[in-house]
């Protein structure tokens, strides 16, 4: 591969939390003089156009649609998620028509992917580039030590864990064949080819490299994982030097001791009045300070406005990089990206899961000593939350969440990881696990 070949697409599908890291490793590949484009849904323009790189965006507005009626039901019924899946069919085969045509038309010499957007996989065959696949949490390689973590199903045992992955990799392939459909006849010649989609391409054969984006503080490398496997940390966002936060802001946390940060990010509640009330009745019964944050409607702004007290701070959002820092321990709904920024900070986390891998971050920040158990969300009490923010005080927790920003420090995260995507640029071979 020559060397003046450093043109790199990113895909990557979701909600902030699905796209934010991708920004992370967009700005550090710019840095490194790559030309960088990330196509992913609307409303995330301004913050991939930042950093340097090109904003490709597919016609879907992840924020809109989990805000919808259908898919706040398809987030807590098997009956919703059926007819949120046939609702949503025409759309989703729409967004794949459209990664396709702007794979295609970047012409990349790199392409990096996130298990929703696998199909670029075929146009890395067209293409003959390499497409690598990337997880924020571990759900690509099979592994004996834990099951697959995006249904919330316990240890299974060696034998069973490894099958989880063979089953999500059925369902996997079973869902994206209807998508892949329309662009069947462009892509005709590479479905003869061996491999998963989601396994990605590597042109001169064998495995392409997968990149687990995630730190061996809450998931050490599994020993069964081959070196196909690259262990990259996760990919933070370095806080904004710029940002300025709101004036009373600033007072409120200068106004006593660190507060509890207490949101739920992008994440739907099942009854928001209820969960807002739980959340009040808990901070009432603990007499600690805390940070609200509203996000996407896990809490009714109106209900905590009227409620609020001196010790109550309520915000729609704030950078976590600059707030975490500042706050004692945090309070969150599982996301991938806040429990690895709680602990980068080494920040106790309580955990209260909605769905799909925030069971499994709750359990794993609990298992390394960092936080007490995850409370889900739906079945979550005022004695439940009470109990537990009062446990986030205990010294084991801050010893145990320190412990684990001491190895996520050392990991590659976006920087190493351009450096090591680079490499690949250059040489044409794989890099080292």
């Amino acid at each position: 591969m020559s060397n003046a070949a450093k043109r790199i697409l990113i895909a990557s599908l979701g909600t902030r939390g699905d796209v934010q890291p991708y920004v992370a490793l967009a700005n550090a590949l710019v840095q490194q003089g790559a030309e960088v484009t990330l196509s992913t849904g609307e409303g995330f323009e301004d913050m991939i156009e930042q950093t340097g790189a090109k904003a490709r965006s597919l016609p879907i507005n992840y924020q809109t649609l989990l805000q919808s009626e259908e898919i706040q039901e398809a987030l807590f019924s098997l009956k919703g998620k059926i007819r949120a899946a046939k609702q949503n069919l025409a759309l989703q085969k729409e967004l794949t028509r459209c990664l396709w045509s702007i794979t295609l038309d970047e012409q990349p010499d790199l392409i990096l992917f996130n298990l929703k957007a696998t199909v670029v996989t075929l146009a890395a065959r067209r293409l003959g580039v390499p497409a690598l696949p990337t997880a924020l949490q571990p759900v690509t390689a099979p592994t004996a030590e834990f099951p697959l973590p995006l249904f919330g199903i316990p240890n299974l045992g060696a034998y069973f864990n490894r099958k989880s992955y063979l089953a999500g990799r059925f369902l996997m392939k079973a869902g994206l064949a209807s998508l892949i459909k329309p662009i069947k006849p462009e892509a005709e010649a590479e479905f003869g080819m061996s491999g998963a989609l989601m396994d990605g391409h590597w042109p001169s054969g064998g495995m392409a490299p997968a990149l687990q984006a995630f730190s061996r503080a809450l998931v050490p490398t599994p020993e069964d994982w081959g070196d196909e496997n690259i262990a990259c940390g996760y990919w933070l966002t370095e806080p904004d030097a710029a940002y300025q936060p709101p004036a009373d802001l600033q007072q409120f946390l200068k106004d006593g001791k660190a507060p509890v940060y207490l949101g739920f990010g992008s994440m739907p509640s099942q009854d928001p009045e209820k969960l807002t009330a739980t959340v009040l009745e808990s901070l009432e019964n603990t007499r600690q300070r805390a940070v609200l944050a509203t996000g996407w409607g896990g809490l009714v702004k109106e209900k905590l406005s009227s409620e609020m007290a001196d010790r109550l701070f309520l915000i729609d959002k704030a950078p976590h990089s600059w707030l975490f820092p500042r706050c004692s321990a945090v309070v969150h709904h599982g996301g991938a990206g806040t429990t690895h920024e709680a602990l980068r900070w080494g920040k106790p986390s309580l955990i209260c899961p909605v769905f799909g891998d925030q069971p499994f971050w709750g359990s794993r920040v609990h298992k390394i000593g960092a936080g007490p158990a995850p409370l889900p969300q739906k079945k979550l009490t005022p004695e439940q939350l009470t109990a537990a923010l009062k446990a986030l005080e205990n010294p084991k927790y801050q010893i145990g969440a320190e412990k684990a920003a001491e190895t996520m420090s050392k990991e590659p995260g976006s920087a190493g990881t351009a450096k090591m995507l680079i490499g690949i640029l250059k040489t044409g071979q794989k890099a080292p696990s």
